[in-house]
């Protein structure tokens, strides 16, 4: 998280009032220096130039030099300092699964869909490589979705229809979630990951730190390393995607690809001696909240409410899952903590005002959030 910017005490003392103030009192005596006078209008106008220059001009210069405060194309900068890229928005991934009859050829880039619904357009996803249904009679596809986001993201048993049907197929569904689609990195996770990598820049290469940096530099949102996992010389890393959600199959590949490197192995991060890498998508526990008795004041809903509280106890995962354990009191302040949120009576978590344990594979996911 990016910290606040306190502007240096050198820049106080320069509105376009305090300026013009001195303007005028370096004038010669004899000058006049009185409100509409031609002196006091003249220089009004190189008041305001200088106020802008030095109140938003050189604010702005500062800000963009330093990673803590820079933002957009600024922050790419310093990424490329450490040899980092922003993630941009991925689109999900996953499989459909096809009934049809034997024979039947589904090409790259066929392209299957969610039906429209009246709170949204069809999602659309398009296949990644050739198949042709074999004497079974149904077949698996690898789809990705067409636009990026985390609106391509979809339950299972909801693309169920073929963009231009083909009178072969009698059958479209897929049998698990479609997941993994993220927006493009915030100016805030980018600066974690900068962050990180100045940070540890010094530190033994193949600690834990480095795997995690290693997994979300490939674009896994956060990951649990469990060293020697099947003995000496062997690293498990348990990976959720930028939505907390567990990876899906793409995304757990192109970690083990960009740590291991097997068609490249001058480009491998794999520290010599550790024979195995393994990754694998994490198991998630779902937690569901109960707010009662909430209270709030015409500058938020409960709607914003949910979306500013999801957001905010992701942070508080990332810690919960170090530790094994999702903490109730980490998690009750965060609700006062919100915009516009005056109080509430009770919280709970999974029905209960008590820790939540987790195992050393298991992630924290929000389930339901009954807020009333």
């Amino acid at each position: 998280m990016q910290p606040e910017f306190n502007r240096p005490e050198f820049l106080e003392g320069n509105s376009a009032e305090e300026i013009h103030e001195r303007m005028m009192n370096n004038l010669p005596d004899d000058i006049d220096d009185m409100p509409g006078g031609f002196p006091y209008d003249m220089t009004m106008p190189a008041a305001l130039e200088k106020d802008e220059i030095i109140n938003f001009h050189i604010v702005r210069a500062l800000m963009i030099a330093f990673p803590e405060y820079a933002w957009d194309e600024w922050l790419d900068l310093h990424g490329r300092q450490v040899h980092l890229t922003r993630h941009e928005a991925e689109p999900a991934f996953g499989y459909v699964k096809i009934t049809a009859a034997e024979g039947t050829e589904i090409l790259s880039g066929t392209v299957f869909c969610t039906a429209a619904t009246e709170t949204g357009p069809s999602i659309e996803y398009a296949t990644t490589e050739d198949v042709v249904v074999g004497g079974e009679g149904s077949v698996l596809i690898p789809v990705s979705a067409v636009e990026a986001g985390t609106g391509s993201n979809v339950a299972a048993n909801t693309v169920v229809l073929m963009m231009v049907p083909d009178k072969n197929v009698t059958e479209i569904n897929n049998p698990e979630p479609i997941r993994g689609g993220t927006e493009r990195e915030t100016d805030d996770d980018f600066y974690d990951r900068i962050a990180a990598e100045y940070d540890n820049s010094m530190t033994y290469l193949g600690n834990d730190t480095d795997y995690k940096r290693w997994a979300k530099q490939a674009g896994a949102g956060d990951a649990i390393v469990i060293s020697t996992w099947n003995g000496p010389g062997t690293v498990k890393l348990v990976l959720v995607d930028g939505n907390g959600k567990p990876a899906n199959a793409k995304l757990v590949q192109d970690v083990y690809n960009y740590i291991v490197s097997p068609n490249d192995r001058s480009a491998r991060l794999l520290p010599t001696g550790t024979a195995e890498l393994t990754c694998a998508a994490a198991t998630t526990v779902a937690v569901n909240y109960v707010i009662a008795g909430l209270s709030y004041d015409e500058t938020t809903g409960i709607e914003q409410i949910k979306a500013d509280f999801t957001e905010a106890v992701r942070a508080v995962y990332a810690q919960a899952k170090t530790e094994g354990v999702l903490r109730y009191n980490d998690v009750r302040p965060l609700i006062s903590a919100i915009a516009g949120v005056e109080d509430f009576e009770t919280f709970t978590m999974n029905g209960k005002m008590q820790n939540i344990t987790l195992k050393s594979e298991e992630y924290p996911d929000t389930g339901t959030l009954n807020f009333s």
